[in-house]
């Protein structure tokens, strides 16, 4: 479902957001850690931290509607992709090994643009990280303009 132009998008240094529910249709959001995309599946591993934002990774949970959004800070090019959580848990060594370099990354850059690190310290933590494998269901184009929330096809998400 994910074209190599939106793999490379995704896995770049963008912000990532997420938001689920509770079983009463609530939505609870917080902020990414890193993804990777399975070449072989094609389903994310998404990471989220648990201690940052545990009412939206607590909803996270198996069977149940995600959505992911992931943002350039540069330009606000952005895309969401929607999903279902199929596997979640704690973050092997590999995907905290991806997840602090994500962070790290994502403080430089955004510093870079003028954030405070005090300002980014509510929002980044690559601390008790879990991992959300979602399988993609639909992909929208988020970019602010007048194709704002299409749906995109998995050709013109590539």
């Amino acid at each position: 479902m994910l074209g190599p132009e939106l793999v490379e998008f995704i896995e770049s240094p963008v912000m990532i957001l997420f938001a689920t529910r509770d079983e009463a249709g609530r939505p609870m959001i917080g902020r990414g850690s890193g993804v990777r995309v399975d070449r072989q599946s094609g389903n994310l591993h998404f990471l989220a931290s648990r201690s940052q934002w545990p009412r939206a990774v607590g909803e996270a949970l198996v069977g149940r509607p995600i959505a992911t959004t992931y943002v350039r800070a540069t330009d606000y090019k952005a895309c969401q992709i929607k999903g279902r959580v199929v596997e979640a848990g704690p973050a092997d060594e590999a995907h905290r090994a991806r997840g602090v370099a994500y962070v790290a990354e994502q403080l430089a850059r955004m510093m870079a643009l003028g954030v405070t690190r005090m300002q980014l310290s509510s929002t980044l933590s690559d601390q008790e990280l879990v991992c959300l494998t979602i399988a993609p269901q639909a992909i929208f184009e988020q970019t602010p303009g007048p194709g704002a929330g299409r749906r995109l096809t998995p050709e013109a998400a590539a």
